[in-house]
Parts: C-alpha cells; sequence; structure tokens
C-alpha cells in the first residue's frame, strides 16, 4: 500500500511540475485584441504583396458556449487605403487543450448572422498535431484531403524573431485522378501562433510573421539583446519592411526605463546619406518599420541601427526596379 501511494505522489508531483502541453499552446491565444501581423508576397508573380493581419475582434454565444472571433484580413499594397476581410472564424478551447471551430464565414461581413454555424464544433487545431508523424487522409466529394505533421523541431525565422521547436505541418489535396491542386505548409511556434506560411499551388506565396500584438507578454519573444534583423523581403521593389530589437535587460542596467533612443538611418553604397527611417526613444521590444524606396534607383543600399548605448549594427539590402 505504501509503495502504491509513493508511485501516485511521484505521478501526481509530475504532473504538476511538468504540465504536458496542448495544441492551444502553438495556436493565437484565444484573447480580446490579440492579433498577428504577416507579410506577404515574393513566392509567385501572380501574387500582389500585402499586409495579412489575423486578430481577435469579439466573442459570440453559441451552442451556450463563448466563443472567439477570429478575422483574416489583408491590405494590398497597391490600395493600402482598403482593408479585405477573406475569412472569419468562431474558436473555443476545450478542456483537453484542442482548439475547436463551430462557425465560419468570408467575404466583408464578420456577423456571426452571415457565418454557417455548425450543429457540434469539431476540432480546428488538435493535440494530434504534437506528434511528429501523425498524418489524416480523408476523401470529400472526389477531392482526397492529406493533413500531416512534417516535424516539431523546427526553427524558423521571421521579421518578428526566430523562433525554436515549431510543428511544420503540411496540407495538400488531389482531385480524382491524383493531382495536386491545393498544397502549403505552416510553422507554429509555442505560445505564438503560426510564424510562417509557404503556398506551393495554387497562387504561390510565403507569410513571414512581422509584429505580435498581445495583450500580456510573450516571455519567449523578449530580446535579450539589441539586433538588427534583415530585410524582407530583400531583393526589393519598392518596399521593404526592416525588424530591430530593443532588448529590455540592456536598457534597464543603463538606467533608461527599459526604453533606449534608437536611429535607423539609410545610406547608399558610396556611404552617401539617404534618410532617417527612425530618430526618437522606443520602448524594448520587437520593432518594424516600412521602407519605401520608390524616389531611388536600383542599387545597394546600407542600412544602420544605433543606440544610445553606443551599439551599433549594420545590414545591406537591394533594391531592384
Amino acid at each position: 500500500m505504501k509503495t502504491f501511494t509513493c508511485i501516485l505522489l511521484i505521478l501526481w508531483s509530475t504532473f504538476i511540475i511538468l504540465p504536458a502541453q496542448t495544441a492551444a499552446d502553438y495556436h493565437l491565444p484565444l484573447q480580446m485584441g490579440n492579433g498577428l501581423v504577416y507579410r506577404s508576397g515574393e513566392a509567385g508573380s501572380s501574387w500582389t504583396p500585402r499586409t495579412v493581419y489575423e486578430t481577435i475582434e469579439g466573442t459570440d454565444s453559441i451552442h451556450g458556449n463563448l466563443y472567439y472571433k477570429l478575422v483574416g484580413s489583408e491590405i494590398m499594397d497597391d490600395t493600402p487605403t482598403s482593408r479585405h476581410v477573406f475569412h472569419v472564424f468562431w474558436l473555443r478551447e476545450d478542456s483537453l487543450g484542442n482548439v475547436l471551430l463551430i462557425a465560419g464565414g468570408g467575404g466583408e461581413s464578420t456577423d456571426l448572422d452571415s457565418a454557417t454555424v455548425y450543429p457540434v464544433a469539431y476540432p480546428y487545431f488538435h493535440n494530434l498535431y504534437l506528434e511528429q508523424g501523425y498524418c489524416q487522409d480523408t476523401v470529400y466529394m472526389g477531392t482526397t484531403y492529406h493533413d500531416s505533421v512534417m516535424s516539431i523541431s523546427e526553427t524558423v525565422l521571421t521579421p518578428a524573431g526566430t523562433f525554436y521547436n515549431c510543428i511544420k505541418r503540411r496540407e495538400f489535396r488531389c482531385d480524382s485522378l491524383g493531382n495536386t491542386t491545393w498544397l502549403k505548409y505552416s510553422w507554429y511556434a509555442e505560445d505564438v501562433g503560426e510564424v510562417k506560411l509557404e503556398r506551393v499551388t495554387p497562387d504561390p506565396h510565403i507569410n513571414l510573421l512581422t509584429q505580435i500584438n498581445f495583450q500580456t507578454d510573450v516571455e519567449n519573444i523578449v530580446p535579450a539583446e539589441y539586433s538588427l534583423r534583415q530585410n524582407y523581403p530583400n531583393p526589393f521593389n519598392p518596399q521593404t519592411a526592416i525588424s530591430y530589437s530593443i532588448s529590455a535587460e540592456a536598457s534597464m542596467d543603463r538606467q533608461l526605463s527599459a526604453d533606449s533612443h534608437v536611429e535607423l538611418s539609410v545610406f547608399d553604397v558610396r556611404g552617401k546619406f539617404v534618410c532617417n527611417l527612425i530618430n526618437d526613444h522606443q520602448t524594448s521590444g520587437v520593432h518594424t518599420i516600412n521602407f519605401n524606396a520608390g524616389d531611388l534607383t536600383s542599387g545597394i543600399y546600407i542600412y544602420t541601427l544605433q543606440t544610445g548605448d553606443g551599439i551599433v549594427k549594420t545590414k545591406k539590402m537591394v533594391l531592384i526596379k
């Protein structure tokens, strides 16, 4: 009896000290106001470059449960004043950590009245995605749907930071002749959600995370040091995004109230000053700024980050028109 009791105590302490991960840990946290921003483009000539937003904009009670309304929208580079909504999902986390979907819609309306509401919620992002090698095939109306996990230890570099131990998921569809009609890969980071998407067909393009807008801090993305990331896309024409990190620890060590003066400047390849993108105090964290080089000629340019702490970081970018 004593041995059995000891085993139970050991197991109980293990559950307390090492809580199991769930699918919800790799999905955008379901909380009002949380959102992720992506830069989309580069891969396909037919894909218009754009900024993509995934934001939790509201809640609704459906079948007696509270669901969060996740709105996907985008702003095209060639129509910067127009926002297009391309999907709306109503999601919640169940007691096991699966993310469930009860309703979905598209078009410009984000109202529940315009969505399709299902009789029962089904797993939208489930715990089996934590298992490398997971694979499921389903056939519906002559189309075969493949869903699989290729890796759970991927490292992904994005303008918003570097993410480790990401889940890599593959989804594709085949017609009755076995031809692939739709194929994409997605990468998910713990405590953040999707950080990269690559669609191979149709309309090839890549989405990379550029900004994290959470109501609560995410510990594993707070920068430990100053850094300047490679602009994206590169080469570019004429717009590109530049991201940099300001260290909270370094700033506080210098009694700067967890902020620092930052100057982000652009020079031509001969060292001639072109412009200042930032010249101000900024708080610690990851920052992204868009650079429009529409008035510049093709060539190599240098961008430099200089902080009030005397730290200088420099990288090269290529403008091709």
